[in-house]
Parts: C-alpha cells; structure tokens; sequence
C-alpha cells in the first residue's frame, strides 16, 4: 500500500514538474517580444521627435510580425 502510494506521488511531482517547466519558455517568449517592441518604439521615438507614440507601435508592430510569405527571417543563417 505505501509503496502505491509512493509511486502515486512520484507520478505527480514529475508530472508537475513538466508542466511548470512548460510556463518558463512561453512566459521568456512574451516578455522577449515586449522588450523588443519597447527597444523598438524607444529607437524610432529618439530619432524622431514629432514621431508619435500610436505611430511608433504601428511601424514597430509591422516590423515585428513574422514575415508570413514564406521568406527567411533576416538573421537567420542561409543554408
């Protein structure tokens, strides 16, 4: 019975484990983008100054999109 019990345990603490290992990367994802968007607007906004916040995150938002026609991303290595 203990040794039911052991394993019902054991199951559980790995199986959180990986679920708490999961959140880390998506959460790195998001804040990536986040300081990347604000690197962005921050670039365009002290380079212009009658540049204006709404017109920042518009240029900024295009920029960072993934490219969806199917051409490589411009930092990555060519094959």
């Amino acid at each position: 019975m203990k040794l039911i019990i052991l394993a019902v345990a054991l199951t559980g603490a790995l199986a959180g484990a990986q679920a708490l290992a999961a959140d880390p990367s998506t959460q790195n994802a998001s804040v990536v983008n986040k300081r990347q968007m604000a690197d962005c607007m921050t670039r365009r906004m002290s380079s212009s100054r009658t540049l204006s916040y709404n017109d920042a995150k518009k240029a900024c938002t295009a920029q960072l999109k993934p490219q969806a026609d199917g051409a490589p991303h411009p930092l990555t290595a060519a094959r």
